[in-house]
């Protein structure tokens, strides 16, 4: 899959489609919530997933995340809905891991070039920067 159409799913999932929260939050926290979300889901959650010969690769393109967008990775971590994310994703990293290293390859490599691509690309720095405003609010 081209980095573009990667982006391109990754943005659409992040600001547009529905999580399921709560009635009472406001747009602007379901915003919050949902980028939090499938930021972890995408990065720490799928690292998680990766086949333990992937892991350090990709770790260090989430290192390589972290130190290109500092400021955003620090109100993912501190966001009230971190710990939020982690819990919706703990049943299904489970479930994953069960399966086989070659099962889980795909997913590991989407991981891997969906973060390659937010910190490579123009689409994917400008959908950083668009999430970190969101964020700031």
């Amino acid at each position: 899959m081209k980095s573009n159409n990667i982006l391109q799913l990754l943005v659409i999932s992040i600001l547009f489609l529905s999580n399921g929260m709560a009635e009472e939050l406001t747009k602007i926290e379901k915003d919050k919530r949902h980028i939090v979300s499938r930021m972890y889901q995408a990065t720490y959650g799928m690292l998680q997933v990766c086949p333990d010969r992937e892991v350090d690769s990709f770790k260090a393109i989430i290192v390589n995340f972290e130190e290109t967008y500092p400021e955003f990775t620090k109100l993912l971590k501190e966001s009230q809905y971190h710990q939020y994310a982690i819990d919706m994703t703990a049943h299904d990293i489970a479930r994953e891991r069960k399966k086989s290293d070659e099962l889980r390859m795909p997913q590991c490599s989407f991981g891997k070039a969906m973060t390659q691509s937010l910190i490579n690309t123009t689409d994917g720095q400008k959908s950083v920067y668009d999430m970190l405003e969101k964020l700031k609010k």
